[in-house]
């Protein structure tokens, strides 16, 4: 600049002046007005309001309105210098902000078809509340009497038959509407709706000293907040420790020889010297300073009949800019008339009027949303963090129920802080218009109308209150709820881009274009921030009116990459077709330090680099102060170093050839010609330049099902298996689809091939029409002769036990055997009387056992499982039947169903079936790792040599195995680690490997005893020696059908539901915890929608009991969800598993302690099924839970096959940390 003045003196003067004039009229258009009316607004001269932030300016007009109610201000807020949460010390407190979330990616149309996938129920349900929706938008928005209305029936039935249009065809492809649905003012109209200021936040401590305190009071709102808060690892007491030794000690304050007892210090300077002492004890006792964030959900109070200075401060500045806006609207009106006339004049005045009443609904919305913001400020005197987290987290509850509903009848896109952009379809109801009867009309939008309804059924204040006689204190009471949705739009288009890691989406970033194809929003991209890569910010500024282009979703992707891929040509070309100049501009970046060089210390960036080598040829000056502007270039040579010490600062190319040559060559360590294009590193531009592309074109299109339309920039690996499952016809249907409702023409089959276990109790034969009676009785059709069935009295256990037999032995027809003649045909009749003795032995040897069940079928597992214990519990010798167990379990197969761990070290209980019994068995798992020795190992060492291939190609030495008890092997693991020490030993394996794992591994699915195995009480257990894996094909794996039971529960802020769902007892039974005791739920809801989940009649399902209970609280609730499960357990004592679908496992588990008594397998939790919506979450909670029980026998029976498979007890194929199965 010095050098163009001193050359070209002229030149530079009129481009100084031009530029001052473009900045003065700039200024006089936009910026004076906004002072203005800022100034206009707060108590205070231009200079003033220009100097302070928003929060000091919302202060100062508090203080006036305050000064006016003739309110005393408070102090400025001091917050609490040691806080402890849970016995620590707090380091940090907030509270959790407004939900912001992106849920799609790609471009979004309003002229090209979009798929939607809508949910009839939803549409029903619009159809059902059509009238109150309706009646809602003509009495509270429009203020009009409902008998005024002269066209209702016909707008009603407009809107109700697009909407029985999208209930009948849910599944649909159109040109969507693209909507974003806010709330107008949302944080100051919580505000006004629930009386929310800092002095109306009160403790039980100040209603106690209330006068208004009285039993039914109605002045006590309470609200939910979520606090947020970083504790210290060390405890209270480590922190007193801490604080009494630093007490004691001289601290050093200035130099090194300046020093002052600590207690002679200021409080902020205590607690700074404390911190850091703590800070360092914890890093050395607990190795971490903090512990994870903790977030709580608290209630604050909020009084109804505080002083409302406060709200009515924000009231008026909200009505005073509704005031504004409109009169903005009406001079936008008469701008138009006047462009139309043609009257300069009064084209000018309108356009002044325009920016005056902009600039003052702008100044006022400004200070508006600062009343929500102001309260959280460091030091306000209105300092309320209860308060700012009950606005944020009912406006993040409004948006998230909001979203519940879109998420039914169309596609959100994103949720803003206030507001949800999404897409609806096409045909979709939109705006409609009211006739009166006084020729006045009224037009409503049918998307805000519904969700307004939702948001006043759930945010009305029905206690707020106004003061009406001071003197008095009366009080009226009314029901306030200001908060509205908004309609924007339709617009024409929308743009979100996508991240480069897998499973992330980023939020506040997207395009939005109007219908004429202008750019209505652009939000996070690098083209609105300063200092960013000018290659970027051009090809984004060029690459989102492509978007526009094309009829279809492949031209429209085709057209933007054609921008792309002109600016990848510029640089595989090296930028040969511009000049060096405009090289310069397009690839460099800048940044303003906001410290002094001095300041950063070590720390090192691409500023910081440049910062250095600016100072080297321009003097040290340069950087002693803060604000300095470093643009830069990112260099190629020195190669390996990191990119932040590859900068060089783009003025050493405007210096002297030979002192950018001198430098260059000494930044760069080359020693040929220095030439900007030899010492760009051009990977790393293009590696920038693909990145964005990646973000807005190429991962987009892939999610978008569009093959990459620039093929040049490679998708991320992650992105290919997910294009692949998106492109696989035949891909693996994930666990969450099971769930969905069959259809009509499916039925809940067993995969197996067999018969399931509630068909016993429905057929015939089956197990319902033999218990009925009191006694056994054999049918017609079972009894071998084909006589009437004979009847075995319950008193004579003989008796009893040959009924059980026979009830359970094959149908067979003895009279063959008579048929033939023994004299006649001697052999024939030989055979037949070998095959009836060999049956008679056959269950003479089930008898001598114990076991009362055959291998014909289903029904003789469970028959037996469940009459086993009545069967012995009459013997006269108690012991016969012990004996009996053991002996069956060592002549039959054991079916593990799951290895359970035990308090002890290495033993576990394994849950069996031994011929139709369930057991509960000790086993004892040894230890076993390897240790490799590159010296000889002497004959006394524990262990043998074998011979195995180590991991990572390791050689194999002297490989020994050693086998021990857990418990030693715990208690000498510092010999084991000496070992690991010496020079001669390369390794040990082996010896992280849980134990769980490795009996899984040796003993499957199916195992036997050893023969050469002791006899003893099963109590005593077995070692994991003794046992023996068997397969599949030699033994059968649960071919007969075990009962389950199935427990659903979900939870969401103190609501919850328990359903047990008992297939063998016909019963499904739900529990509802409700604090507010309003009960919704009935059996017969319950019943229709299991059958709807179903979809196919079945006949089991025909006799299916539905109970409902309400409790108050999650103890009463699980207390009686034990005694369920405590009845259930005497009532069917045979093999039983539990499945579980709860969102924490152990909690429940330690709630309901029957499960103990039963091996438990999880299913994985769906986390929707715990975000309950604030209304009718009765019906969806209940709803979801009996979709879940249709689901669970068919879910079983897969995960029996899976087990078969895989050759694990059953148990494993859930939710297992040791086997994953996809």
């Amino acid at each position: 600049m010095v050098r163009f003045a001193m050359e070209q003196p002229q030149t530079m003067a009129s481009y100084s002046v031009s530029d001052a004039v473009a900045t003065y009229y700039l200024y006089m258009t936009y910026v004076h007005p906004f002072i203005f009316s800022l100034a206009t607004i707060i108590p205070m001269s231009p200079d003033e309001v220009l100097r302070k932030g928003s929060g000091t300016l919302c202060e100062m007009l508090l203080m006036v309105q305050a000064f006016q109610a003739n309110i005393i201000c408070p102090n400025k807020h001091q917050a609490d210098l040691e806080k402890f949460y849970n016995n620590r010390l707090v380091e940090s407190e907030t509270y959790i902000g407004g939900h912001v979330e992106c849920l799609e990616t790609g471009v979004f149309r309003s002229d090209l078809p979009t798929k939607f996938q809508l949910e009839p129920s939803a549409f029903e349900q619009l159809i059902e509340n059509l009238d109150r929706d309706l009646q809602y938008a003509i009495a509270v928005e429009g203020k009009l009497d409902i008998d005024s209305v002269t066209n209702y029936d016909e707008v009603k039935d407009a809107i109700k038959q697009k909407l029985v249009s999208l209930r009948d065809h849910p599944t649909r492809e159109e040109c969507p509407l693209i909507y974003h649905l806010d709330v107008a003012a949302m944080y100051p109209n919580i505000i006004l709706t629930n009386r929310l200021q800092p002095p109306s936040i009160v403790t039980d401590v100040d209603c106690t000293a209330c006068d208004f305190n009285r039993p039914g009071k109605n002045c006590l709102r309470t609200l939910e907040w979520v606090w947020r808060g970083e504790t210290y690892t060390a405890k209270k007491s480590d922190y007193h420790h801490i604080k009494r030794q630093i007490e004691s000690e001289m601290i050093q304050t200035g130099g090194v020889t300046s020093s002052k007892p600590f207690l002679d210090l200021s409080k902020p300077e205590h607690l700074l010297k404390l911190k850091d002492r703590l800070k360092k004890y914890c890093q050395k006792a607990y190795k971490r300073v903090v512990d994870k964030p903790i977030t709580e959900v608290r209630e604050a109070g909020i009084c109804m009949r505080e002083n409302s200075f406060y709200v009515d401060t924000v009231r008026s500045f909200r009505d005073r800019r509704y005031e504004y806006k409109g009169l903005n609207k009406t001079w936008k009106g008469k701008l138009s008339e006047a462009k139309a006339s043609g009257n300069s004049i009064k084209i000018q005045e309108a356009q002044d009027m325009v920016v005056l009443y902009d600039s003052l609904q702008l100044a006022h919305k400004c200070i508006l949303n600062s009343f929500y913001g102001y309260v959280m400020r460091k030091g306000a005197r209105w300092y309320s963090m209860e308060m700012a987290g009950v606005v944020t987290y009912t406006g993040a509850k409004i948006i998230q129920n909001a979203r519940l509903l879109v998420d039914k009848i169309g596609r959100p896109l994103e949720l803003d802080t206030d507001g949800i952009w999404c897409v609806l379809p096409g045909s979709f109801p939109e705006n409609f218009t009211f006739k009166t009867k006084a020729e006045k009309k009224l037009t409503i939008s049918y998307p805000c109308v519904m969700l307004n309804v939702d948001v006043a059924r759930t945010n009305t204040n029905d206690q707020y209150q106004t003061l009406k006689d001071p003197v008095s204190k009366l009080y009226t009471t009314n029901s306030e709820c200001s908060i509205e949705f908004e309609v924007d739009g339709p617009y024409k288009a929308m743009i979100l881009p996508a991240s480069k890691e897998e499973g992330i989406l980023i939020k506040k970033r997207y395009a939005v274009f109007n219908e004429d194809g202008t750019l209505a929003e652009l939000k996070g991209f690098e083209i609105k921030r300063r200092g960013e890569l000018k290659l970027i910010k051009v090809f984004q500024a060029e690459v989102f009116d492509k978007f526009l282009h094309g009829s279809t979703l492949e031209e429209c992707y085709a057209a933007v990459a054609s921008v792309a891929n002109r600016w990848l040509d510029l640089l595989d070309n090296q930028g040969i077709d511009i000049s060096d100049s405009e090289l310069l501009g397009f690839i460099s970046e800048s940044s303003t330090m906001s410290k002094s060089l001095v300041d950063y210390g070590e720390q090192k960036s691409c500023a910081v680099t440049t910062a250095k080598r600016l100072a080297e040829f321009l003097g040290d000056s340069m950087v002693k102060d803060k604000g300095l502007h470093c643009q830069y270039i990112v260099a190629r040579e020195p190669q390996g170093t990191p990119v932040s010490e590859r900068a060089v600062p783009v003025a050493i190319f405007e210096t002297d050839a030979e002192v950018a040559k001198f430098y260059l060559r000494k930044w760069c360590k080359v020693s040929t010609e220095a030439n900007i294009r030899f010492i760009l590193d051009w990977s790393y531009y293009k590696q920038r330049l693909s990145s964005a592309i990646q973000k807005i074109i190429t991962i987009p299109a892939a999610m978008q099902k569009i093959s990459n339309p620039v093929p040049r920039v490679l998708h991320p690996d992650w992105l290919h298996k997910k294009v692949r499952e998106k492109d696989d016809r035949f891909r693996q249907r994930k666990l969450r689809d099971m769930f969905s409702p069959l259809n009509k023409d499916m039925g809940m089959h067993n995969l197996n091939g067999t018969g399931d276990i509630e068909d016993l109790l429905t057929s015939d034969k089956g197990l319902r029409k033999t218990t009925a009676s009191h006694g056994f009785n054999i049918g017609k059709e079972n009894h071998p002769n084909g006589s009437p069935s004979a009847k075995a009295s319950l008193g004579h256990c003989k008796n009893q036990q040959k009924s059980v037999i026979r009830s359970n032995e094959p149908l067979r027809d003895d009279s063959a055997d008579e048929i033939v003649d023994r004299s006649t045909d001697y052999q024939g009749w030989l055979e037949a009387r070998k095959r009836k003795w060999k049956y008679v032995r056959e269950q003479k040897k089930r008898r001598r056992l114990g076991a009362a069940a055959s291998s014909e079928g289903p029904s003789n597992n469970l028959f037996s499982a469940r009459n086993v214990s009545q069967l012995h519990g009459n013997s006269r010798n108690r012991s016969t039947f012990f004996q009996k167990q053991e002996l069956s379990l060592f002549r039959s197969h054991w079916q593990i169903i799951q290895l359970a761990p035990s308090t002890l070290p290495g033993r576990f209980f394994a849950w069996v079936v031994a011929e139709g019994i369930m057991f509960k068995i000790p086993i004892n798992v040894p230890r076993v790792f390897y240790l490799n020795s590159k010296a000889p190992i002497t004959d006394e060492f524990p262990g043998r040599r074998v011979k195995k291939i180590l991991p990572h190609g390791k050689p194999s030495f002297n490989l020994i195995e050693v086998v021990t008890s857990e418990e030693q092997f715990r208690a000498e693991g510092r010999k084991l680690a000496a070992h690991l020490a010496e020079p001669d030993v390369e390794g040990i394996y082996e010896t992280k490997i849980p134990l769980e794992l490795n009996a899984i591994l040796q003993i499957g699915c199916v195992c036997k005893v050893d023969k050469s195995a002791k006899k003893r009480n099963i109590q005593d257990g077995w070692d994991l020696a003794e046992l023996q894996m068997k397969t599949t094909a030699e033994f059968s794996y649960l071919e007969q059908t075990v009962s389950f039971f199935y427990l659903y529960h979900s939870v969401s802020e103190g609501r919850a539901v328990y359903v047990m769902y008992f297939p063998t007892s016909l019963r499904v039974h739900a529990v509802v915890i409700n604090p507010f005791r309003n009960k919704e739920l009935s059996p017969v809801f319950l019943e229709k929608q299991f059958r709807d989940a179903c979809q196919t009649p079945d006949p089991l399902h025909e006799n299916l009991t539905f109970q409902v209970d309400y409790h108050t609280s999650m103890d009463a609730g699980s207390k009686y969800v034990q005694r369920m499960l405590l009845e259930y357990r005497q009532q069917h004592p045979g093999p039983v598993i539990g499945i579980i679908e709860c969102p924490k496992l152990q909690a429940i588990r330690e709630s309901v302690r029957a499960l103990d008594d039963f091996p438990c397998v999880t299913i994985p939790c769906n986390a929707r099924d715990n975000n309950y919506q604030a209304l009718g979450w009765q019906a969806t909670a209940g709803r979801t839970s009996m979709q879940r029980c249709a689901a669970s026998t068919q879910w079983f029976n897969e995960r029996i096959s899976l087990a078969r498979y895989a050759h694990v007890g059953v148990l494993y194929c859930g939710s297992s940390e040791l086997f994953q199965f996809t």
